[in-house]
């Protein structure tokens, strides 16, 4: 319960992924709002919490939201793992609000 709480503190201050390495992981292909793309490795029990925060992480000031699937849709339940959210090996899109 600790680590959760400590994962969840240092998701909300925009902080990179850890990823633990005996842990089942995936990769996400990011496309970021200033049209550059990037290559995230989380494990699949991140959550989309973790997931905004390393790309708040990586673009610092800019507010966003992020969208997966096809039509994309806006990624809610910030709660729930990549896994849970059927985000596995995807491509995620950041989009300015």
């Amino acid at each position: 319960a600790a680590a959760a709480a400590a994962a969840a503190a240092a998701a909300s201050e925009g902080s990179p992924l850890v990823v633990v390495e005996d842990s089942p992981t995936t990769t996400l292909q990011v496309r970021l709002a200033d049209g550059s793309r990037t290559t995230v490795r989380a494990n699949k029990s991140h959550t989309l919490e973790a997931l905004h925060a390393h790309i708040a992480s990586l673009t610092p000031g800019v507010a966003f939201s992020l969208r997966a699937g096809f039509p994309p849709k806006r990624l809610g339940e910030l709660g729930r793992t990549l896994e849970e959210a059927g985000l596995l090996n995807e491509a995620i899109t950041q989009s300015k609000e």
